[in-house]
């Protein structure tokens, strides 16, 4: 599926949301608003973009009321972002592919919206977090409703590695939070050994746990 052939109109857009991603997503915004940390948007763009694994892949022949042809590539990158470098577990999480479908025209954008609904479990499963981003897109940050972080001159969808603070993401749903706890459950068993800014993930934790025992 995945192909090193960039043309240069390719190369421009992976310029531009190169810059984007840094002035968007790796700059600190105030009015993100996390109760403890920095103010970075998204904490793992900054490290991939030095890691040098912060990559990018076009599908152009994606044009409109593709919703399925969407989902059945972005659910074809689940392998292919396995084997992407790096794979030391300490490295895994400064690692994000960048699946860009450029020609999806700026009215049908949110086709990516249902594609994201309809694909998301199976990135949980594999241990993998999955987010679309577009012109239109309405998703707000988890700490400031007002604030809309998923918003790129481009559409594209993003992959990388689950964390521990996507317990914010993945509390909700039982098999999301079954598929988090077998990564990140461990962590919260001393949650004196927490760290200072993942502290306050333990409320959402212990609030998932209780709704889904068994």
């Amino acid at each position: 599926m995945h192909t090193s052939f960039l043309s240069p109109t390719e190369l421009q857009l992976a310029n531009d949301i190169l810059v984007w991603a840094k002035e968007s997503l790796a700059s600190e915004n105030e009015n993100l608003k996390r109760p403890r940390g920095n103010q970075v948007v998204c904490p793992f763009v900054g490290p991939s973009i030095e890691n040098d694994s912060f990559y990018f892949t076009f599908h152009p022949e994606v044009t409109q009321h593709a919703e399925h042809l969407i989902e059945e590539i972005m659910i074809g990158y689940i392998p292919e972002f396995l084997r992407l470098w790096p794979f030391e577990p300490s490295d895994k999480l400064k690692k994000a592919l960048l699946v860009v479908f450029p020609n999806v025209p700026d009215k049908q954008t949110r086709v990516l919206d249902q594609a994201h609904t309809n694909i998301k479990s199976r990135f949980v499963e594999a241990g993998l977090m999955v987010g679309q981003f577009h012109k239109n897109c309405d998703v707000p940050s988890v700490y400031n409703r007002t604030l809309l972080v998923s918003r790129s001159p481009i559409p594209l969808m993003a992959i990388r590695q689950m964390a521990i603070h996507d317990i914010l993401f993945l509390g909700e749903n039982e098999d999301w939070f079954q598929a988090y706890n077998v990564q990140y459950g461990h962590k919260f068993n001393d949650p004196d050994k927490l760290e200072s800014f993942n502290a306050h993930l333990l409320e959402y934790y212990v609030r998932a746990k209780a709704r889904f025992s068994r």
